[in-house]
């Protein structure tokens, strides 16, 4: 595939990124490669780059939940992930997603540079490469204005702390058009969700969704600015008004 073609088939991402990105692929496109990206990129350029028949030897790295993976290709040796525990000292304040977040970035590494961050009660996981793990827990010292303490964790022994937490539910709706399931999920009227598609503020499998007459499938994730992030599950059947009951789980 030329450079620039590649490019085009990833409008919306940095040009810069994705000719870097391209030139990884392009060696490591043979049996025998072993290279892992020095960046973690979001689902939809995962999931093009993991369709392209030109390089069959690129995996993602990390679980199917994360919203930022990393790319590697054939069999890498050692670890390349890391998970870095950043410990609230200050059992006073709670600190948010922005906060540690905003952190992270102050250390002078752009955002590309670590995964996903998640929030378990008086502390934060962070996704990162191993080779910057130790920088991270070197250089970071404060959240916001609480003291942190930071600790490295091999990726396999803090696996488990990362899983979602998923809330169980149902809804009843009129059919699976995507304003329609939206209102319904985030419990606001019909106006407020066609208001959220038009400004972006609407994810349909973590790509900006602004269509609302598409039709949303079983398995879809939605997340919807400010009110959160749901998985929809399976058609359950029909009211007596011919409306449709569905299952979905909201993440916690």
């Amino acid at each position: 595939m030329e450079k620039n073609q590649f490019i085009q088939a990833f409008r919306g991402e940095d040009a810069h990124r994705m000719a870097k990105l391209y030139e990884f692929l392009e060696r490591n496109q043979w049996p025998g490669a072993a290279e892992v990206t020095d960046e973690f990129y979001p689902p939809p350029v995962i999931q093009k780059v993991l369709l392209m028949k030109d390089y069959p030897m690129i995996q993602a790295l990390g679980e199917p939940y994360f919203e930022r993976r990393a790319l590697a290709a054939g069999e890498v040796d050692d670890a390349p992930l890391a998970i870095l525990e950043i410990l609230n000292k200050d059992k006073r304040i709670a600190l948010g997603h922005g906060d540690y977040l905003g952190a992270l970035m102050s250390l002078g590494l752009a955002r590309e540079k670590f995964g996903d961050v998640f929030l378990r009660e008086d502390r934060a996981f962070v996704v990162v490469f191993a080779a910057h793990a130790g920088y991270f827990s070197q250089e970071l010292h404060q959240v916001g204005r609480c003291s942190v303490e930071t600790t490295v964790l091999s990726y396999e022994e803090a696996l488990s702390l990362l899983q979602p937490e998923m809330t169980e539910k149902e809804a009843v709706i009129s059919s699976l058009r995507l304003d329609v399931v939206v209102a319904e999920i985030a419990r606001i009227s019909r106006s407020k969700a066609l208001e959220l598609l038009q400004r972006g503020q609407v994810l349909l499998n973590y790509q900006e969704a602004r269509e609302k007459a598409k039709d949303v499938r079983e398995g879809d994730t939605l997340t919807i600015r400010g009110k959160g992030k749901f998985k929809i599950g399976k058609i359950l059947g029909t009211t007596q008004k011919g409306n449709l009951r569905i299952s979905y789980a909201k993440f916690e």
